[in-house]
């Protein structure tokens, strides 16, 4: 297991619910351990496998679900 963490900026995230939602589409990601999503930051950082996945696939899970997020 290669574990790694990304960060990404979500500025469109505007609410609890926002947090929530991208908080657990993160964690179904298979090889995703943690997702933390911060309101006030408007960021969203997860540890993830390596070998699982990659941050091109947490930023694009993350855009499927209506936000527009960049790398930290």
């Amino acid at each position: 297991m290669k574990r790694e963490q990304a960060a990404f900026d979500v500025p469109d995230m505007k609410c609890s619910g926002c947090v929530e939602r991208v908080q657990s589409v993160l964690s179904r990601l298979d090889g995703v351990q943690s997702a933390a999503a911060d309101l006030e930051a408007k960021t969203a950082t997860v540890r993830y496998d390596a070998d699982r996945t990659s941050p091109e696939a947490l930023l694009e899970t993350i855009e499927e679900v209506g936000y527009s997020p960049t790398r930290a």
